[in-house]
């Protein structure tokens, strides 16, 4: 993680309690996908549903990295990534901007296809 101002370091955009201590990602911290379980961190290979936007769909078959998980009250699942090969990748996780996907826009995939 990327230092921020007044030495204090972020997790997406938290900061650290006042007088220290760990900081607190909201979210979920796992959950499963394709009958794996993934945590943050984890490498996704994304494919946006065919009502997403262009903008969305540009993204097809791009790796990116898991950053949150998110359950609203009726269960739906929300995924927020960030793409990794995308220059501004630490700006936007440091910023806690992510893209959001649904589990079905999103493959696991096996192990020996993750870039290092």
């Amino acid at each position: 993680m990327a230092s921020s101002g007044g030495g204090a370091k972020s997790a997406g955009g938290f900061r650290p309690p006042p007088g220290g201590g760990p900081v607190v990602i909201p979210g979920e911290h796992s959950v499963e996908l394709d009958g794996r379980l993934v945590e943050l961190g984890d490498k996704l290979i994304l494919r946006p549903g065919v009502d997403r936007d262009p903008y969305d769909k540009m993204l097809h078959g791009r790796i990116a990295t898991l950053e949150r998980v998110y359950v609203d009250t009726n269960g739906k699942v929300y995924l927020g990534v960030t793409v990794d090969d995308d220059a501004a990748q630490e700006i936007l996780r440091e910023s806690g901007r992510y893209l959001f996907f649904f589990p079905p826009e999103v493959e696991v995939p096996p192990e020996a296809e993750v870039p290092a």
